[in-house]
């Protein structure tokens, strides 16, 4: 079985689990509504790796109207996520096989998702999304750094995910080079389920 359809696999069986650690985990939540105040009411958002939708739920809590897609590989974490935003168009799909007219988009979420893309992927993506954001549209971009690529078990997850932890300087470049300003970038300690620390990397950019 490969990286993708393990990971999935995983995903899949313990949707329900990912969906209760994260829905209310205030270090995120925080991050999102400091990205969410950037937002205009009435944006057309794509949620690119959605899980259960817990950022466009947050979206729609906010008060604000948004018109919401959601792209994720994850069947039973689509299911979850057309239940918690029923206003919200989920679909079953592959990131990495996305395609858009370009400048479809006024606002980008990419939630932990460029974790289980390899670097040429996950350049492949960046550059999608620069093309797929209208001028001035904004992007919100989460990671990790600080370990070896590989299958880890996780705290919601005892079968194994494949997880890529990316260098910041070498996403802040890429997003340089495909027109994504850096509005804020930031960084938190996680503390993983082994006692062993990652490094959570957050970016706000903003399309010239």
């Amino acid at each position: 079985m490969g990286r993708i359809s393990k990971t999935i696999t995983a995903y899949d069986k313990n949707c329900n689990e990912f969906n209760e650690k994260f829905s209310e985990f205030t270090p995120y939540i925080q991050k999102i509504t400091e990205f969410i105040n950037l937002l205009e009411p009435g944006m057309n958002v794509l949620d690119l790796g959605c899980g259960p939708g817990n950022v466009s739920r947050q979206l729609m809590l906010s008060g604000k109207r948004y018109v919401i897609q959601g792209i994720d590989l994850s069947e039973e974490m689509v299911k979850l996520a057309r239940k918690n935003v029923p206003a919200g168009d989920f679909s079953c799909r592959d990131i990495r096989e996305i395609s858009y007219r370009d400048e479809s988009f006024d606002v980008i979420f990419l939630s932990f998702c460029i974790v289980h893309l390899n670097e040429t992927e996950m350049l492949d993506l960046l550059q999608k999304v620069s093309n797929y954001l209208r001028e001035k549209g904004k992007l919100y971009l989460s990671f990790m750094e600080g370990k070896n690529d590989g299958f880890e078990k996780t705290s919601f997850s005892e079968e194994e995910i494949y997880y890529y932890y990316h260098s910041a300087q070498r996403v802040e470049k890429i997003l340089n080079d495909n027109h994504l300003a850096i509005i804020e970038i930031t960084k938190q300690a996680y503390q993983e389920s082994d006692g062993s620390v990652t490094t959570d990397v957050f970016i706000f950019a903003e399309k010239y």
